[in-house]
């Protein structure tokens, strides 16, 4: 059934609460389709519709071995596929990311026709199938979304740690140069030569001034970094058990 599609939601939730997250739902809405109405699963994902569209594709290929392909602006489709999981009939999955203006959402539709798609009204048994797939979907999106922000969290705090470590290293080298210098100065008798170490000195403990102020605002963004890591890790979960419970 080859076409370009476009669909658009006919009825909106609010979404967002004082806090700014998004309620998780899973529920039944009727979309338009070109010329003609479909039923779809429709749920939040998280904010970034491409990787939204690129879980999706992944999870059919694994969850079904089923091959996405673009059907149209933020539109993957996957025509003809006998999916025994959602029906016994050979239909289209049609995977559709979207934006309003309370959320960022997904719409998953099984056609088994031009104009027939699968709803609770009519299919009621491939209808539920249906809602657990999006089910598993939701949650494997979302588990992979909170894992790629620990992703680019740990690359900060390891690049973060580097810089601290290279600024410690530093700071503790210029110290052992000054402790040198100073036992030279113990030593030393001509004058000239002892002013020559303080000049030395001065100017390794004016570098260590430097250094060293940029010490603590770097251990607190290490401790505000693991911070946020652990409240995701919390949100993560709480997101997935959320998900589980619908």
């Amino acid at each position: 059934m080859k076409r370009g599609y476009f669909l658009l939601p006919l009825c909106l939730s609010i979404l967002i609460t004082a806090s700014g997250q998004a309620h998780l739902f899973l529920e039944e809405q009727d979309l338009q389709l070109e010329d003609t109405k479909a039923t779809a699963w429709v749920f939040p994902i998280y904010r970034d519709l491409e990787a939204a569209l690129d879980d999706l594709e992944d999870y059919c290929k694994e969850r079904s071995d089923v091959k996405m392909k673009k059907g149209g602006n933020n539109i993957l489709i996957a025509e003809m596929v006998r999916i025994p999981s959602i029906a016994d009939k050979r239909g289209d999955l049609i995977g559709y990311a979207y934006i309003t203006e309370n959320y960022y959402g997904m719409a998953l539709v099984f056609q088994l026709g031009y104009d027939i798609s699968i709803s609770t009204e009519e299919w009621e048994s491939e209808m539920k199938n249906l809602r657990n797939y999006a089910r598993e979907f939701m949650a494997y999106h979302y588990e992979r979304s909170f894992a790629r922000k620990l992703d680019d969290l740990e690359k900060e705090l390891k690049d973060l740690e580097k810089d601290m470590d290279q600024t410690e290293k530093k700071i503790s080298s210029l110290n052992k140069k000054i402790d040198n210098l100073n036992d030279k100065i113990g030593k030393e008798t001509e004058e000239f030569k002892i002013e020559g170490h303080k000049t030395e000195i001065a100017a390794l403990q004016a570098e260590i001034n430097t250094l060293s102020p940029t010490l603590p605002p770097m251990q607190e963004q290490e401790n505000q970094l693991r911070e946020t890591m652990n409240q995701i890790k919390t949100e993560s979960h709480t997101f997935l058990s959320t998900i589980g419970n619908l």
